[in-house]
């Protein structure tokens, strides 16, 4: 949460942050850093990602790769349905995806070899293998949010680069796979949370959140801290860094960008009406904000038993969230500017198990990609006829990291140093998926 202090504001003590912050750093301070450890100013363009986290490990089958022949074992209980797209046929639980199957791309060809969850996490997330035994382990390199933060680091914001969405998913795993490792804290994810907005922050003690309930009273309030600031000259007596701190908090774009309700109520339902709609919706006002890297963390995808009622109960609530996203990118005209990923840490077993489950099975995974420009309409690479393994274009997570980053204007062989001054590349390898030029 962010706190503003009740009494005089001073230049080291006016922001502390939370709802946009990470680990107790005040905003100025991680300002202070990153333009510290800036290796240049030069101008970034206005591109961005959104990154659909699935935790836990999507199926594969009962999402984007159907094995609607295979024997009953393999093809699990759901059935196969036809897309937009001729040819293109994906799991019944999305039937909203299939009706705009030309807006995306599915690769169904990626492998890698980790099957912990904390360890295949932080390997997908950062594009780096971790050594064995490092499942519930620290993370030794830097999540791909945290390197579009440092490449971005000289640009003047008035929204963070990388936030994560909501709050809770980057912390509660006590994982930290969405951190920035050696690049320091600086780096590391701010936290929103929709269900909070604008009431997520923390007035000072006079005003007090019984006091600030009504919404209008806590922006109100902000307003008139503003003018006051404003008017006292203080403004003018803060350093750039917390100036822009203050801007980036209490500014309008943030504030507006983090209100849902400024959204119209059929905007809203075309997401859905539960928490993963409002996630992607937030996302979504982020980067046209301004916001470079937004991961939205959906959580609860370890189906170990039970996968149709599991995948029939989520189902309907991420079809809504991921088609409505990907609508409103393309209706928006955002889709040259945004780019879009979904996936997790890998996929599930070929064979359902006896409690109707799938286990983890790093060996063949799905990944949906959409906007940024992209060839979409197709199906880039297959998994053999039981979907144990790339039969067609084996692909590796990193090579869907080399297409986001060619999308964002980063370099993948740029380096930075780690902790021991040692020069390490922001992918150690991967290519941008030449289908999707």
């Amino acid at each position: 949460m962010l706190n503003i202090p009740s009494n005089t504001v001073t230049r080291r003590g006016f922001l502390k942050i939370g709802a946009l912050g990470f680990a107790g750093l005040s905003l100025p301070d991680l300002l202070r850093l990153r333009a510290a450890q800036a290796e240049s100013g030069q101008a970034v363009s206005d591109s961005a990602a959104i990154l659909i986290w699935c935790a836990g490990g999507p199926t594969h089958f009962e999402t984007y790769d159907p094995k609607p022949n295979a024997p009953e074992e393999y093809r699990g209980p759901c059935k196969a349905i036809p897309t937009a797209v001729p040819g293109i046929n994906i799991c019944e639980v999305l039937p909203r995806h299939a009706r705009i199957a030309n807006r995306f791309a599915l690769v169904r060809s990626c492998a890698h070899g980790e099957s912990g969850h904390g360890s295949a996490t932080k390997n997908v997330m950062s594009g780096y293998p971790h050594p064995p035994g490092t499942n519930e382990g620290t993370l030794l390199y830097p999540s791909i949010g945290s390197v579009v933060a440092k490449v971005r680091d000289g640009e003047k914001r008035t929204l963070p680069s990388y936030v994560c969405v909501p709050d809770v998913g980057i912390r509660d795993a006590g994982f930290h796979e969405s951190g920035a490792a050696y690049l320091g804290a600086a780096y590391n994810p701010y936290g929103v949370d929709p269900k909070q907005g604008a009431k997520s922050l923390v007035l000072p003690n006079e005003l007090t959140a019984r006091r600030l309930e009504n919404r209008k009273a806590l922006l109100a309030a902000f307003d008139k801290l503003r003018r006051d600031a404003d008017s006292s000259g203080m403004m003018d007596g803060m350093d750039a860094f917390t100036r822009q701190a203050f801007e980036m908090v209490t500014g309008k774009a943030a504030r507006e960008a983090m209100d849902l309700s400024l959204e119209p109520a059929s905007q809203r339902q075309r997401y859905g009406s539960h928490d993963w709609g409002a996630d992607c919706l937030l996302a979504r006002r982020l980067v046209e904000a301004g916001v470079g890297f937004v991961t939205v963390v959906l959580k609860g995808w370890d189906d170990h038993s039970k996968v149709e009622e599991q995948m029939k109960k989520r189902g309907s609530q991420f079809d809504a969230a991921v088609a409505g996203l990907i609508d409103d990118i393309y209706e928006r005209g955002l889709d040259k500017k945004v780019t879009v990923a979904v996936l997790g840490e890998f996929g599930r077993t070929p064979r359902v198990n006896k409690a109707g489950g799938r286990d983890h099975w790093p060996g063949s995974m799905s990944v949906l990609l959409a906007g940024g420009g992209m060839s979409v309409g197709q199906v880039v690479g297959a998994t053999n006829d039981k979907g144990e393994r790339p039969k067609e274009r084996k692909l590796h997570p990193n090579d869907v990291w080399a297409t986001v980053y060619r999308n964002l204007g980063v370099d993948c062989q740029q380096t930075f140093s780690n902790n021991a001054g040692r020069p390490i590349p922001i992918l150690p390898h991967g290519e941008p998926i030449a289908e999707l030029t």
